[in-house]
């Protein structure tokens, strides 16, 4: 009888050395889930962050590409308006041209 108790106590004790090992793992779990949940708070943060920063860049570009397009159709419109004096003052030079050819041509002859 006395060694049967001695057994039971001993599985006891392993059983208590089992319950403190699984204690011991539930801890560091909780340490591990704690150290996760920190990191991804932090994580959660920097995205956040970093999505504010991406919003007021597409901003601040498409601004920038607005003053560039309102710039090229300023310019085309000029150069539409130069190209338009250009072709005029091209006929009134070849309109000269024919004249003074008539008079040079009348002078000659």
């Amino acid at each position: 009888m006395e060694e049967i108790l001695k057994q039971i106590l001993s599985e006891i004790k392993g059983l208590k050395e089992d319950v403190s090992g699984l204690k011991e793992d539930v801890i560091g779990l909780k340490e591990g889930q704690g150290r996760i949940e920190i990191k991804v708070d932090n994580l959660e943060t920097r995205i956040d962050s970093l999505s504010s920063e991406l919003r007021s860049n597409s901003k601040y570009t498409n601004d920038k590409l607005d003053e560039q397009r309102k710039v090229f159709d300023v310019v085309s419109s000029e150069i539409k308006g130069v190209k338009i004096d250009i072709e005029y003052l091209s006929s009134k030079t070849g309109r000269h041209d024919t004249e003074l050819n008539q008079i040079i041509t009348s002078l000659r002859g």
